[in-house]
């Protein structure tokens, strides 16, 4: 971050020391008379020209300048690299971030690859330009920078930091759960060895990964396999895997897409068996379908289906050879938080008129009516879910599919609605529609995603919209279902994508007819997950032609005035934040105790309760109005934040929010008019955070939200905190939270250690896999949930770090809490094996107001440290050791 590296170079002694080198070949040239001492003696007074440029440029921050003096200086005179090394490096840095924040990112690529060219070995160099890679996307190309930094300096942190995030956008999570999920790796092993020997033998692997499917095609002794896969990355992590396991020879791998292969240009001839796994957990998001037709079409022998001729003719098939798709309604607070604002107003912010709602598009059938932004459903494991979940009708079955008729899964056979009536078995609160599938893979072996199982699957979860039910209120804030009602849901395969969605709750009444209402219902107490799984007796209606379940086919638009109720789409970590209560509510107080302190008239505190910006109010003889305080606020906080919208209610004269992106700023700045702040009070723009010499004091107050929802620190923002105290915040101003401290826990989970590495080759039926696709393994495990995490803790909870936030320090002196490190022992509670140490944070928003995102009823998750070596350890043992540090922002910690 600019600032950051700002307030460093500012407070670094040795900045401005300027190398004796030139200065003394200045003073031998300039004993010489002769012509060409004297031309040595002009190049040396211009290069020592050009560096005082250099460097004055950057303490100015006219970094543009700098780069280029800099450049200048070490093309043409190279001696001179090991001294400007670092102040280049900064300038490089910082122009390259100016150039980005311009949007000019291609002109900042070439600044780092001229720089480059006189530093190949620079690591600062090479991990900025691949952080600059890969924030425009250039994902494999990052990481072979980050890996270059670190065979320079193998110590340099934030090189392995950036790394560690690039492995998790290369390789996901769910690498490490399926190949750590033995059943699923046996079940596949079986059904590849049935079909290979019923003569099935040249084998396509599509979508191969790592190569695990086609190196089981090999051991059941096919006769020819390929291999297929799209990704750069898992295409060379692959041919190692296959190197390792002695297979290259025996597996043709291709980097290439499916759909873009033919015969004979990359298939001698068509194969008579696809194996693949290109199913989430909504079993067709990962576009197989259209990936299946263009096999069956050129890749593969025709189908079985196909042929009118003897058994003997050879013939095509697929593993897995198709699914079952099953759903249920649940009602589960968590969900139910995710996806909807739970009230009508927010700290006095009135929110009424709107239906806020999550991106998840399960509200439409139709794919190109879909947002861009939007996805048909989301995905949890549901046993882990915080509060629980009840499952309020049977599952019902809502289609099957067989992936070696190709004939069943045609476009046009897809796309009909289909229309369940599912009886309600238990009262409650109708939130989502779950779905799991089981995978047929052969006729003998099959798999399930239920809840049930400990799979490597998640569930797709289809949440309620309810303002697109029909007849119901657009305001109502639950959908309360008893025994005997009937939630009618609707389903299509449009787009080759499951769509699920709730059209309609109707209401047994003693008449004997079926009315639709919905009514308001409060948080529910909580849940235990439903063990009662058996099939669910429905109505289904089929139509060839979809029927529209709404009032309209599209969102209502912000703008509208027709007395329509206006529909907002936010990200589920925004719908979390504004529904986390205690959350506002702390931040809320803490503004109103400010305000209170600093808004005085008369010698009386002015109760500032309930005070909109715009209203004038009176309290004994003493009258405020809009703009009597001038208290300016910065909300540095990402995403939809109330923060500021809060400090304007309270009567600031000026908010900047800083950092939302298009859809926050959008509501922002709608909820603002509605609810009478002035115009011009509330703007968005930048931080100002940076020094900007006498007038650098600009803020009453800077607020930030420290903790991400993921249960990490804010990328950056201790640096942002310390450069807001030091820059921005007026004398006698205040930081929110004003301190903050980090607790942890030793505890033995052998999930995290699946979600994270594969654990040998045993998983993996003996094939070495692990000690490659290990080396994208993630240190820090983000969103998890402590209280339903299957763990065992092995130590009582202890502290880590203070973060003292509203610390004032001298301007040459940067605060304590930006790089801590301590080291210290803790007694074990239990005996096992230390596999992971979980962290959270306790928050002073102010001195009265803390909060804890342990809690369950906040917004926030919690993250856990996994050791790369597992410690084992017996009860009462005194000596375990524990070294933690806190650099960038970024959280270590090590057990010995």
């Amino acid at each position: 971050m600019i600032v950051y590296k700002t307030l460093v170079c500012l407070n670094k002694s040795s900045f401005f020391c300027c190398p004796s080198y030139i200065d003394e070949d200045a003073e031998e040239t300039g004993s010489s008379s002769s012509s060409e001492d004297g031309d040595r003696q002009s190049q040396l007074h211009l290069l020592q020209q050009t560096m005082d440029t250099a460097r004055l440029s950057l303490q100015h921050q006219d970094y543009s300048t700098a780069f280029s003096h800099y450049l200048m200086v070490v093309s043409t005179a190279p001696d001179l690299k090991p001294y400007v090394k670092e102040d280049f490096s900064l300038a490089v840095k910082l122009w390259g971030d100016e150039l980005e924040c311009a949007g000019r990112w291609e002109e900042a690529l070439h600044s780092y690859q001229q720089a480059l060219q006189v530093y190949p070995d620079c690591e600062v160099v090479l991990n900025n330009m691949g952080a600059h890679l890969f924030r425009h996307g250039y994902t494999d190309e990052a990481a072979s920078y980050f890996i270059q930094a670190l065979q320079v300096a193998p110590g340099y942190r934030s090189a392995r930091e950036n790394l560690q995030a690039v492995c998790t956008a290369l390789v996901e999570r769910w690498h490490f759960r399926m190949l750590n999920d033995q059943p699923r790796n046996t079940a596949f092993h079986q059904a590849i060895k049935r079909a290979v020997l019923g003569g099935h033998d040249t084998v396509l692997d599509i979508g191969t990964g790592t190569g695990i499917l086609s190196m089981f095609a090999v051991q059941c002794g096919a006769r020819t396999v390929h291999a297929c896969e799209m990704s750069h990355t898992m295409y060379q992590l692959a041919n190692k895997v296959l190197a390792a396991n002695d297979m290259q020879n025996n597996i043709h791998l291709h980097h290439i897409k499916s759909t873009d292969m033919t015969v004979p240009d990359n298939l001698p001839e068509r194969v008579s068996l696809v194996v693949t796994e290109t199913v989430d957990a909504g079993l067709l998001g990962e576009h197989i379908l259209a990936t299946l037709r263009h096999a069956w079409e050129h890749l593969m022998l025709p189908p079985k289906s196909a042929l009118n001729q003897p058994e003997c003719v050879r013939y095509g098939r697929v593993i897995p050879g198709g699914a079952t798709v099953h759903a249920c309604i649940v009602e589960c607070p968590d969900i139910r938080r995710n996806h909807a604002v739970l009230q009508s107003s927010c700290c006095g912010v009135d929110l009424s008129g709107l239906v806020i709602t999550s991106q998840t598009a399960s509200h439409t059938d139709k794919a190109d009516q879909m947002p861009p932004d939007a996805e048909p459903y989301s995905s949890e494991v549901l046993s882990r879910v915080r509060g629980g979940f009840s499952c309020l009708t049977k599952p019902c079955q809502v289609f099957q599919i067989d992936f070696n008729d190709p004939q069943t899964f045609s476009p046009e056979s897809l796309e009909h609605l289909r229309v369940f009536h599912l009886p309600v078995k238990r009262p409650g609160v109708v939130d989502a529609v779950v779905l799991w599938f089981d995978l047929h893979l052969d006729e003998e072996t099959h798999l399930s995603t239920s809840p049930e199982q400990d799979t490597c699957w998640e569930q797709a979860i289809f949440p309620v919209h309810r303002h697109h039910l029909t007849g119901s209120d657009h305001l109502a804030e639950g959908l309360q279902v008893t025994e005997g009602d009937s939630v009618v849901v609707s389903a299509t395969c449009r787009g080759d994508c499951v769509r699920m969605w709730v059209s309609e709750v109707q209401h047994h009444k003693d008449d004997g007819q079926l009315h639709c209402t919905s009514t308001p219902n409060t948080q529910g107490e909580q849940l235990e997950g439903s063990k009662d799984h058996g099939e669910a007796e429905m109505e289904t209606s089929t139509s060839t032609e979809p029927m529209d379940p709404y009032h309209s086919s599209q969102d209502i638009p912000l703008s509208n005035t027709s007395g329509q109720v206006e529909i907002v789409r936010l990200s589920q970590s925004d719908m979390c934040v504004l529904n986390d209560s205690r959350f506002n509510e702390a931040f809320y107080a803490a503004l109103h105790k400010y305000f209170s302190r600093t808004v005085v008239s008369s010698s009386n505190v002015v109760d500032l309760t309930g005070f909109c910006a715009g209203d004038s109010m009176e309290t004994e003889g003493a009258q405020i109005s809009t703009g009597y305080s001038g208290i300016s606020v910065l909300d540095l906080s990402q995403g939809t934040s109330m923060i500021g919208l809060c400090a304007a209610r309270l009567g600031a004269t000026k908010v900047r929010y800083s950092g939302q992106n298009s859809s926050s700023q959008e509501l922002l700045d709608m909820l603002a008019r509605r609810n009478g702040v002035l115009e011009g009070v509330v703007e968005f723009g930048p931080s100002s955070l940076e020094p900007t010499g006498s007038s650098g004091a600009l803020w009453d107050v800077v607020a930030t939200e420290l903790v991400e929802p993921s249960g990490v620190l804010r990328q950056q923002v201790l640096e942002d905190v310390a450069l807001a105290r030091a820059y921005a915040v007026k004398p006698g101003g205040a930081i929110l939270p004003c301190a903050a401290a980090v607790y942890g826990v030793c505890i033995e989970s052998d999930v995290l250690l699946r979600e994270n590495r594969v654990l040998g080759s045993e998983p993996t039926l003996q094939l070495n896999v692990a000690d490659f696709m290990n080396i994208f393994q993630a240190t820090t495990h983000q969103d998890i949930t402590l209280s339903t995490l299957p763990h065992k803790p092995l130590t009582e909870p202890f502290h880590i770090f203070n973060f003292k936030l509203d610390e004032e320090t001298p301007h040459d002196t940067l605060p304590s809490y930006l790089e801590q490190s301590r080291t210290w022992v803790v007694t074990a509670s239990d005996s096992g094996t230390i596999s992971a140490v979980p962290f959270w944070f306790e928050i002073w928003v102010d001195s009265n107001n803390k909060l804890s995102t342990r809690d369950d009823s906040s917004h926030w998750k919690q993250a856990a440290i996994v050791l790369d070596k597992p410690v084992s350890v017996e009860k009462r043992d005194k000596q375990i050791c524990l070294e933690a540090s806190c650099q960038n922002s970024t959280i270590s910690i090590t057990v010995k």
